[in-house]
């Protein structure tokens, strides 16, 4: 009995093979990092709609696929810009030396300053209560419940979690990889 948990254990361990993307799938990402809403991917592509949005949304092969491919052409452009950062700096600050209103008012709004507040909030200044949230956070981090019945909750609800989750990744097993 202990053997076949063992080699059960040892075969959910192992990264599945997921099933490489139809072509269908594939032009659908080449078409949906153009711009291409999923009404016109499904029509090109010869699928409806919905199937479109629920590579999208449900299937990890295409969605982890065409994000790196959105990273992919994404990365000159970023590249580009942060190229640019020092110029635009400087830009903002000779017109705002230069009395620019309209520049001051956008900087103090992307920074947070102006408007509700909120980015120009100031947080907890004494040492010992932030000692303290840091302390609660790793509690919660780890997990520990402040109490017995916590502990027993926490427990029966693991449990519970741990099986309908080994559930729903055998069910997205079957349905994705090989």
């Amino acid at each position: 009995m202990a053997k076949s948990l063992s080699n059960n254990h040892d075969a959910m361990q192992q990264k599945p093979t997921f099933r490489p993307l139809t072509i269908a799938q594939e032009n659908a990402i080449d078409l949906l990092i153009t711009g291409a809403t999923d009404g016109a991917v499904a029509a090109a592509v010869g699928v409806d709609r919905v199937t479109v949005w629920q590579w999208r949304h449900e299937h990890p092969m295409f969605i982890a696929t065409l994000q790196q491919r959105r990273a992919e052409v994404w990365r000159a452009p970023q590249e580009q810009l942060r190229a640019l950062m020092r110029k635009a700096v400087e830009n903002i600050t000779a017109a705002i030396e230069g009395g620019d209103l309209k520049t001051s008012m956008e900087l103090l709004k992307i920074t947070g300053m102006y408007g509700d507040g909120r980015g120009n909030a100031i947080g907890e200044q004494d040492p010992e209560r932030l000692l303290k949230q840091q302390a609660h956070a790793q509690i919660q981090r780890e997990g520990i419940p402040k109490d017995e019945s916590d502990m027993l909750l926490r427990s029966l609800e693991t449990n519970r979690n741990r099986q309908r989750l080994e559930e729903i990744e055998a069910e997205l097993r079957e349905r994705y990889c090989e």
